[in-house]
């Protein structure tokens, strides 16, 4: 059984062969921390429908990951619309003060 040190001596020799080692970059250590909220998750902690989701993820004030067949949002940048609460653009679309 291999294990990951040795996967990884493979690997990286297979793609010294193909001549494509300084054409691969490895990917931030933060990309695999990342954290996923479903659309339902998303929608109970901004307090709004999947309707008002999709409208924003539309307009570009969430960002929608697509992976696979799945719309996921990144829970820190859900985390930041719920303590900066509505933008000013927003209030003022709905005719409040901005």
């Amino acid at each position: 059984m291999f294990d990951e040190d040795d996967l990884e001596k493979v690997i990286r020799k297979i793609l010294q062969e193909m001549g494509i080692v300084g054409q691969v970059k490895a990917q931030p250590a933060t990309e695999a921390d990342v954290e996923y909220l479903t659309r339902n998750e998303v929608c109970a902690r901004l307090h709004i429908t999947p309707t008002t989701l999709w409208r924003m993820g539309k307009r570009g004030e969430i960002k929608v990951h697509k992976i696979g067949s799945r719309n996921l949002y990144v829970k820190s940048e859900v985390d930041e619309l719920v303590s900066n609460g509505p933008s000013a653009d927003i209030e003022e679309k709905k005719g409040g003060v901005a």
